[in-house]
Parts: structure tokens; sequence; C-alpha cells
């Protein structure tokens, strides 16, 4: 629900709440003020109506259209309560009627005699108040409650317009566009401090952006060229007459200069990622690029004479950047084929919905979710940097792609589905699949198939 809408409902609230007691309030004073008004009238045609038996006069048996009547009491005692006042509600077979009789007894000694003189009239009675209130009321309410809707509705369309066009603005802000927010000036207190800060914020976040791009591309920069340097200067040294012992050394430091370096590009990687620099704007024909991405891990999956088994739906095609595509396949494989035993399995299913590859190996020391955090890796995988998987999520994040590791029965499994609408089941390859001697077979089998 919607601001205007809240204030609207809660305006309407109060007034239901409110009126209820206006009401009753309005009704006890009306009622009383009506009795009190006739009663004081016939308080003064009692008072007339003695002072004309005190001179001798013969009071009439109407008096300013009221009727009068004196009636000789037996006795002397005037009564404690005088004068008295006496309410009845009359009733017509049942039914009561619009008018309740009041009337006023007046007691007055005259010549060792009481004397009663009585006089009467009818007001309106309870139930016709009431009713007519309750008609004005319903009739108030419906006219208060479309006058809020017009009026909120107008509200919004220039009061609130500077507050819409601030969110519309933020909804199409883009850092990459490198482009300042614009927002309509407004004569409103609260919507000049909202767009004070809102520019402020936006105007720091491009420079933060600008200030954090430009650092982390000179970082990257600036560590490939003495990496480079080095590794230049171990090819020479190599070349030279050394010992078994000092070769041996100069690989690990080769090996580690390789590590840094992927590390190094694979760290500008998440931080573009986290920047968003890689937008889709069209389908990417995700069969081809994954039967691409399986030819060029041929020789790695000889290497540990891995046996590999697909099964692709053909003309597959997925909204996501094709460099971006090419990345999460690479490390999707590579890791499938660095965490594998030797003479393991791999297999690879693809959808319309999702994309499933699975691998034998060693049970994870850590939960599977865990891997796809930043450096984190189990103990049989110390060669690996530990970034591939967070690559792999990032990229799904960016995407919108939900993806999931399951290891089941000594089989890895990660799944990436394309769409967010769906139910995650954990895919366990068959035991004994149909599969090639030779893994350049199976890759060549699989660049020859159609997709």
């Amino acid at each position: 629900m919607n601001l205007l809408n809240k204030i609207s409902l809660w305006f309407i609230a109060i007034v239901l709440l409110v009126t209820p007691v206006s009401m009753y309030i309005s009704y006890n004073s009306t009622k009383k003020r009506l009795d009190n008004v006739e009663i004081e009238r016939l308080k003064s045609v009692n008072q007339h109506v003695t002072y004309q038996l005190r001179v001798g006069e013969t009071p009439e048996k109407k008096t300013q259209g009221l009727p009068i009547s004196v009636t000789l009491l037996k006795g002397n005692t005037l009564p404690s309560k005088n004068p008295e006042v006496i309410h009845t509600c009359l009733k017509n077979n049942g039914f009561s009627l619009n008018e309740c009789k009041i009337r006023i007894n007046t007691y007055m000694a005259l010549d060792q005699k009481v004397y009663r003189i009585s006089s009467y009239t009818y007001v309106t009675a309870t139930e016709e108040i009431i009713g007519g209130m309750l008609n004005a009321l319903f009739f108030k309410m419906i006219l208060i409650t479309a006058l809020v809707l017009i009026t909120a509705r107008i509200l919004s369309k220039f009061i609130l317009k500077p507050f819409h066009h601030a969110i519309d603005g933020l909804q199409q802000f883009s850092i990459q566009k490198k482009e300042r927010l614009q927002l309509i000036p407004t004569s409103t207190k609260e919507f000049k401090k909202l767009n004070e800060f809102l520019q402020n914020m936006t105007d720091k976040a491009l420079e933060d952006y600008a200030s954090v791009k430009e650092f982390s591309e000179n970082a990257s920069h600036e560590v490939q060229t003495p990496l480079a340097v080095i590794q230049s200067k171990i090819e020479l040294l190599a070349e030279t007459d050394i010992n078994g012992t000092q070769a041996a050394l100069l690989n690990d430091i080769q090996n580690s200069i390789d590590k840094l370096s992927r590390i190094n590009r694979s760290l500008m990687l998440l931080t573009k990622l986290n920047n968003h620099e890689f937008s889709a704007h069209q389908k990417v024909k995700f069969c081809t690029v994954e039967k691409e991405t399986l030819f060029t891990y041929s020789d790695h999956l000889a290497l540990k004479s891995i046996t590999l088994n697909r099964q692709c739906e053909k003309g597959v095609y997925v909204k996501i950047h094709p460099a971006l595509t090419e990345i999460l396949l690479s490390n999707l494989l590579s890791n499938a084929i660095r965490h594998n035993l030797e003479e393991g399995r791999i297999e690879v299913n693809l959808t319309r919905h999702f994309y499933q590859i699975s691998n034998t190996g060693q049970a994870p020391d850590v939960p599977t979710q865990e891997l796809f955090k930043r450096f984190k890796k189990s103990n049989q995988s110390q060669d690996s940097i530990g970034l591939g998987l967070s690559i792999v999520k990032q990229i799904c994040e960016v995407n919108e792609f939900p993806v999931y590791y399951d290891f089941s029965k000594g089989w890895h499994t990660i799944t990436v589905y394309f769409d967010k609408d769906h139910h995650h089941q954990p895919f366990v390859p068959e035991q004994n699949p149909e599969t090639l001697d030779s893994a350049f077979e199976n890759v060549e089998q699989i660049m020859n198939s159609p997709v």
C-alpha cells in the first residue's frame, strides 16, 4: 500500500473514531438543551398561574398554548420537591411514539390550603434525535471519504511530484553511466532535504566508484608489471647452468608467480562484477559456448583420464553477457577437473531451465555452500586459489541466477538455474553411464554434435 492510501485510511479511521464520540456529546447536549428550554417554559407558566391565584383571578385552562390544571390537595403540607419534573415516554400499542411528555407540578399554599398547578408539553423522543443524527452522520461520512480520496489524488499529483520524480530518478540512476542524478526543484522543506541528501549521496557514489575503479586498474597494472619482469628474469635464469636444487626452486617460484597472477586477475574480475560492469542486452546461445569450453579443456580431461558424459538440449539461449558465459563455464569445468579423481567422471546436463555439472571427488571438509566464499577451499584443493567458485557465485548473483552446490555419494554437483522460480532437486548421475574410452574421442563427438 502506498503512502497516499495509508494517509487517507488513517485520516478516515480518525474521523470514524472521533465522530461517534462527538455525536454522543452532541446528542446529550441537544437533548438536555431541548428539555431545559421546555422545563423553563413550563415553570414560567406555572408561576403565572400561581400569581393569578394569589391576586384572586381565575386562571385559564390554557396559558401560552399549554394546558393548565389546578388541583386542590388534601392536607396543608407542601411536598419537599417543588417544583416537580416528570418525564414520560408514551407508548401506543407497544410502539414508541415520536414524542415524550414533560410535566411540571408546582405546589403553593393559599388560605391554609395546598394547590397543585400542573402543566405539560411534548418534546421529540430520543430515538428520533438519534435517528436524525445517524442519518446525517451517514451522508457526512460518505462526503468526507469522497473528498479525502479526491483531494489525496490531487495532492499526490502536485505536492508529491518531486518525491515521485526522485524515486524514478534513483531507479534509472547508474554508476556506470557516470551521469549525475537530475532532480526537479521544490518548495516543500522535507522534499528539499531529501533532494539534497540524494544528490550528495549519488555524487559521492560516482566519486567513490571512479576512485575505486582507478585504484583497482592501477593496482592491477602495477602488480602485473613486476610479475612479468620477475617471470622473464626466471626464464633467463633457467637458461643458465643450474643444478637440480636450483631448478626445483625456480619451478616453485614460477608456480607462485602464476598463482599470484591468477589471484590478481580473479580479484579484478570480482571488482568489475561488483560494480556491475557487465550488462546483458541480448541472449547468448549457451549450448554453443558450453561446447566450445569443453573442447578447450580436452587436454586437461585427457591428462587425468577423466570420462565425460554430456546431455544437453539444442538451442538453449540465456540472457547473459557473452564474456561472463565463458568465464562461468570455464570456472565450473576447471573446478570439476581440478578436484576430480584420477580416471574420474564428469556429468554435464543442460536444459532451458538450468545448467548442471557433476564430478567425482573426495568429500569436502566444509559445508558445500561455504565454498562459494572468497579464498574458501577444502584441504584436498591446496593448488587452488579459492576464487573460482566465488566468481561463479558473483556472476550468478549479477544475473539473478540461483546456484547450488551439493555433495552426495561421492559426487560434487553444482546447479545454475536460469530463472528465479525453480525447485532445487540435487541431481545424482547414474552409476554406470555409457561413456567413451578416450577423453579426446568424447570431446570430438561433442564438438561434432549439433547444438
